[in-house]
């Protein structure tokens, strides 16, 4: 069995145009084989404006548990207001996770300075919610380790999410855990990718006990699927990729990467 850490559904949804009751149905009767139902999934509000449908979402679905963050393109626009509600949606019982949050430069590098203030505050709100933590970090390698070294990570649970940087990077969010604090890594479908050997290599140095297994739905399909809506079916592609680097049977990292996800999440 698997849970998919990381996904969006509301997002699956408006790009599949497939409500979600229709999605869960058919999930256990694809022609794809290879397609499976997860045991749960982790659905990731970063959009102040969906923090209620992921409230509502997790509340009508036993198997869905809630997220909470802000994600950094909002740099601009997040009012103390967005923060306020933030704080009140991760008291939520079905809130396992304070995310996602952090830095992106793939887009925006003008408004770099912006990104590292509101990455300290969004890190101090997750740190006081006492809840594991989702980070988004995007080609902002030396900034995301400067704020994170800065910060007091003892016994705090962190989930590196859809992994996308270079070994080295990787290597120095590990350290991290020298400060006490638990770092899980998460692959997603990028890991089947021809070009992305950079991915593949960072996966080959995470132990298999801070491996974990998402899809950052409907973002970033696996081949064969890549191009179209992605969906938490398809982790069994990025299971068997990931099992590849890994050299160990499949079935080995499903049982280390639902360990993992038990140990983060609680669930």
């Amino acid at each position: 069995m698997f849970v998919d850490t990381h996904c969006h559904l509301d997002s699956y949804e408006r790009h599949s145009n497939e409500p979600l009751d229709v999605f869960f149905a058919r999930l256990s009767h694809d022609a794809d084989k290879n397609v499976q139902p997860p045991e749960a999934y982790i659905h990731v509000a970063c959009d102040p404006a969906d923090f209620e449908r992921a409230q509502e979402l997790s509340e009508r679905y036993p198997n869905v548990y809630a997220a909470y963050g802000i994600h950094p393109e909002y740099v601009l626009i997040e009012t103390a207001q967005d923060e306020a509600r933030l704080v009140e949606f991760l008291k939520h019982p079905k809130c396992v996770a304070c995310g996602e949050f952090g830095l992106d430069y793939h887009y925006d590098l003008e408004h770099r300075n912006q990104q590292v203030v509101l990455f300290e505050r969004h890190l101090q709100i997750a740190l006081a919610s006492q809840k594991p933590l989702v980070l988004h970090l995007r080609e902002a390698d030396n900034d995301a380790l400067a704020v994170l070294r800065n910060a007091d990570l003892s016994g705090r649970k962190i989930h590196i999410h859809c992994f996308t940087g270079t070994p080295e990077f990787c290597e120095q969010l590990l350290d991290l855990g020298s400060k006490n604090a638990d770092i899980f890594v998460g692959f997603t479908g990028i890991v089947t990718f021809k070009n992305a050997q950079n991915v593949r290599d960072a996966a080959a140095l995470v132990p298999m006990d801070q491996m974990l297994l998402e899809t950052d739905s409907p973002y970033m399909a696996p081949v064969p699927y890549r191009g179209k809506p992605c969906h938490s079916g398809y982790i069994p592609y990025i299971a068997k990729a990931l099992a590849q680097v890994k050299q160990i049977p499949v079935e080995q990292l499903y049982r280390d990467c639902r360990e993992n996800t038990k140990r983060c999440y609680g669930i």
